[in-house]
Formats: C-alpha cells, sequence, structure tokens
C-alpha cells in the first residue's frame, strides 16, 4: 500500500499542461476542495479497509502457521471476513479504466509505476477474500485452543443453537459462541424490521440520487450540469457507448435490480415466498457479489475531477454523488442484516401447512 501511494498513478497532458498524480494527491485534491464525505469515503474504502483487513489477515494466518493461539485471533477473523463486501480496491481499478477511455478523448496519458500497483494489489486482495472459508478457519482456529474439544458441526441435536459465522452447534440457552466469539441468535433480532428500514431509506436516497446533479463540467467553451440519466445520455451521443454501458449498468440497472431483489427476499421472509427457497438463496447472494459495484460512478467522478482542475477544464462532483453513495451503502448494510435463515423458515412453515392441509377429511 505504500508503494501506491507514494508512486505516480496517472501522467496527464492537455493542451501543453501536464500533471502527475498519484492517488494520495486525488484524496488530497478532494479534501482540498471541501469534498470531506467523498474523501472519507475513499479512505476508508481504497486505503484504511483494505489495510485493515490485510492486517488481520497476517495476524490470523499467523497463528495458524505457528499453530499458537494469539490474543483476539478469533475477533480478528470474524471481523476480517465482515469486511470482505467493503474492499473496493478492485472497484477502484475498473473505474479508473473507465476514466481512462473518457480522458483518452480530450487529453494525452501514461500510466504510472502505481497504476501496476494497483492493479497486482486488488488481485491480491481478490484472492485473499476468495480463500476465506469461514467455516474451516474457525474449525481450525478452534483446535489451537488449549481446551479444544472436537467439534462436528453437520449432526444435528435437540436443543442445540448453531453459529451463523462458524456452524458451531451449542446448548441453546448460551449467549455467546465458543468458538469464534460471535453472539448467538436463534434468528437475529428484528432482521427482518432492519433490513426494510434500510431498504426504505435507500429508497428515499435513489430519488435525489437520480434527480440532482450528478457532476458538473466547466471548460472554456462551454459549461453543464447532468445527473446520472443525463450522464448516460450525453456518453452515448458522443459514441463513447461502452463507458455509457458502464455507467448505465452501475449506477441505474444495478441499485435498481438490488432493491427489488431485497422486496422480493423480504416479502418472502415477512409473508410468503415468491420463489424456491435454493433460487432465494442464490438472489441474497447475488445481491451481495454486486453491491459494491455501483461504487464504479463515484470513484469515475472522484477521478476526473482529479485530472480536470485547471483554468482549462474543471469537474466538480454534485450533491447526487453524495446521495448515491448513500443508496449503495443502505442497500449493502440491507442484505448484510437479513437473516437468510428466515427464508427457510417460511419454507418450512409453508410444507407444513400443506402436509396439514392434505390431511384433512
Amino acid at each position: 500500500m505504500l508503494l501506491v501511494g507514494s508512486q505516480v498513478y496517472l501522467n496527464m497532458d492537455m493542451i501543453g499542461v501536464s500533471e502527475h498524480l498519484s492517488v494520495i494527491d486525488i484524496f488530497q485534491n478532494l479534501k482540498h476542495h471541501e469534498y470531506g464525505f467523498l474523501a472519507t469515503v475513499m479512505l476508508l474504502l481504497v486505503f484504511f479497509t483494505p489495510v485493515l483487513f490485510m492486517s488481520m489477515y497476517m495476524y490470523v494466518h499467523i497463528a495458524l502457521y505457528r499453530q499458537h493461539y494469539l490474543p483476539g485471533t478469533n475477533l480478528c477473523a470474524r471481523h476480517m471476513i465482515r469486511l470482505r463486501p467493503w474492499l473496493m480496491v478492485d472497484v477502484f481499478f475498473v473505474a479508473t479504466l473507465v476514466a481512462l477511455v473518457k480522458i483518452a478523448a480530450v487529453s494525452d496519458f501514461t500510466v504510472g509505476p502505481a497504476f501496476g500497483f494497483v492493479f497486482v494489489y486488488a488481485l491480491f486482495l481478490i484472492h485473499m477474500g476468495i480463500n476465506i472459508h469461514p467455516h474451516w478457519l474457525f474449525y481450525q482456529l478452534s483446535q489451537l485452543q488449549p481446551d479444544a474439544q472436537p467439534l462436528c458441526i453437520s449432526q444435528h441435536k435437540p436443543n442445540t443453537l448453531y453459529c451463523t459465522r462458524c456452524l458451531h452447534a451449542q446448548n441453546h440457552t448460551d449467549n455467546e459462541c465458543d468458538v469464534c466469539g460471535a453472539f448467538l441468535y436463534h434468528r437475529i433480532p428484528n432482521s427482518i424490521q432492519k433490513s426494510l428500514a434500510l431498504l426504505i431509506t435507500a429508497m428515499i436516497l435513489f430519488i435525489p440520487a437520480n434527480t440532482f446533479i450528478m457532476m458538473s463540467t466547466d471548460s472554456l467553451l462551454s459549461s453543464a450540469q447532468s445527473n446520472i440519466f443525463d450522464g448516460v445520455l450525453i456518453l452515448w451521443k458522443e459514441k463513447d457507448h461502452l463507458v455509457a454501458v458502464i455507467v448505465f449498468i452501475a449506477s441505474i440497472l444495478i441499485p435498481v435490480v438490488k432493491i427489488l431483489m431485497l422486496m422480493i427476499l423480504l416479502y418472502s421472509a415477512r409473508f410468503q415466498l415468491l420463489l424456491p427457497p435454493k433460487v432465494l438463496n442464490k438472489m441474497y447472494h447475488f445481491v451481495e457479489f454486486i453491491g459494491r459495484w455501483s461504487m464504479i460512478d463515484i470513484f469515475v467522478i472522484i477521478l476526473l475531477m482529479a485530472v480536470y482542475r485547471t483554468n482549462i477544464a474543471s469537474v466538480t462532483p454534485g450533491m447526487a454523488s453524495v446521495y448515491f453513495t448513500l443508496v449503495i451503502f443502505a442497500t449493502m448494510l440491507s442484505a448484510e442484516v437479513l437473516d437468510l435463515r428466515l427464508i427457510w423458515d417460511r419454507y418450512h412453515q409453508q410444507q407444513r401447512a400443506k402436509k396439514h392441509a392434505s390431511h384433512r377429511p
């Protein structure tokens, strides 16, 4: 990460004006122009969260390698797993590629050493995230503790409560998992209410996110302001079809699909299954996967602002960028707090009702 921050990310040359940008410069540019919210978002998602994730990853795997339990290892493992959806270095890199397609039309550029470092860093984080298997990890960590007992996570026993993090079976009266330290619930309290509240928040914020100004551009020849949909139309008319499609998918299609899928999941968990439970399970994990990719549009605007900040041309984010970021976070959290076991509870309840109805004379 030190190499990413200290080296040049992009070299720009526009009408004789040259500039060398590092990732730190992009962050400082946001802070200098008083876009504190976007600066904080970038700092957390591109710097702080990945560094924290890697630190915990190394700490946990040092314990596994040495076969010696270290203080707080379970806590680190639990938070490390929860941080995975918030690692957005790969999203930032893809956003850079999208921004460069737009930049290439009006200026010359070359990539610096940090561009390659970000690519490798993103691949490294993806590799680490994919290779974390929570159930196996917590099983291995449990065996490092002095009072370790053989664990069985597949055999069902009466009066048993299974941890949602590591699947360790414990007495239903326990409040905390002996293996990973997570709180134990028969079902997460008020899961549907919390998820619905966040989803409604996202739906409300989605209105200003799409109607307010997302980006303002100023040059010697013209000035323009655009919301998300206007931006897609402008890109399409300017023959930037690839960029237009990417922005449309990331900024319009994905948020709408997430909201609709979460509505289906919540309705199925609360009232009646609209689809088979296995399909709903896949839908849930799909929502988890695509949630963060909507940040592409926000990162593109941040990059364009860092590049175009001269008297010749400038780009500034609008209020819609703040609302849109909040929409992304609200939908991600809505999926995270939803207890997927409620879907299966509803399924078994409906199956029992059908069985009972079939036995009626």
